[in-house]
C-alpha cells in the first residue's frame, strides 16, 4: 500500500466546485422567482379589469355584465368574470389561458373588432355554450353549490327544472344562457 491511507472520497481542492453549491442556490432562487411571476400574472389576467382592458368600447359585454344580477343584487355577492368564464381548477384554467391568446391575437390583427363584434357574437356566445355544456356548467357550480339549493321553497317550475340538473339530465347554461350577457341576434 501507499503511504497515503485510502479514503472513500477525497475533498478536491479546486475552487470550481464551490460553483456547484452556488448554482444550485441561483437555481433555486430563479425557480421561485419564476414560480412567484406565474402565479401575478394568473392572478392579473384573472381580473375585471384585466378583461375591460380589451372589451370596454369594444362592444357592450361589460354594460351587459354590470347591469346584470352577476354583478349587482340584493345579496351584495359579486361574480368577476373570471368566476364564470375561468375554472378554479389548474389544468381547465390553464386550458382557457392558452385559449386565451388566440383571442388576443384575432383582436390584434383585426379579425374582431368593434366593426364587426356583433356579427362574430353569435358564433363566439356558442363557443363558451358549447364549452360551458361539455364541462357540465362547472364554473357555475363553482359557487352555486347544488346540494345547498332548497328546492322544497322553490316555485314549481324552477323546482322541476333545477331537479334536471340535480339528475344530471341538464345543466345550468341550457336555462340561464343570457343570464350575464344579452342573448346574442341569431342572424
Amino acid at each position: 500500500m501507499s503511504d497515503k491511507k485510502s479514503r472513500f472520497w477525497t475533498p478536491s481542492k479546486s475552487k470550481w466546485l464551490l460553483g456547484i453549491p452556488i448554482g444550485g442556490f441561483v437555481f433555486a432562487l430563479l425557480g421561485a422567482a419564476a414560480m412567484v411571476a406565474f402565479h401575478v400574472t394568473m392572478e392579473a389576467s384573472s381580473t375585471n379589469a384585466f378583461c375591460y382592458s380589451c372589451h370596454v368600447g369594444m362592444d357592450t359585454i361589460v354594460e351587459e355584465y354590470e347591469a346584470s344580477s352577476h354583478f349587482t343584487n340584493r345579496h351584495g355577492v359579486k361574480a368577476d368574470c373570471a368566476d364564470c368564464h375561468i375554472s378554479k381548477e389548474f389544468m381547465p384554467k390553464m386550458e382557457t389561458k392558452i385559449k386565451a391568446i388566440a383571442d388576443i391575437y384575432y383582436q390584434l390583427i383585426g379579425t374582431i373588432n368593434m366593426d364587426n363584434f356583433e356579427q362574430e357574437r353569435l358564433r363566439l356566445a356558442q363557443h363558451v355554450w358549447d364549452e360551458m355544456q361539455a364541462n357540465d356548467s362547472r364554473e357555475c357550480r363553482s359557487c352555486h353549490e347544488p346540494t345547498r339549493w332548497d328546492l322544497a321553497a322553490a316555485p314549481t317550475r324552477i323546482r322541476v327544472n333545477h331537479q334536471k340538473v340535480l339528475d344530471g339530465s341538464d345543466t345550468c347554461i341550457n336555462c340561464h344562457a343570457g343570464i350575464a350577457h344579452k342573448l346574442p341576434q341569431k342572424q
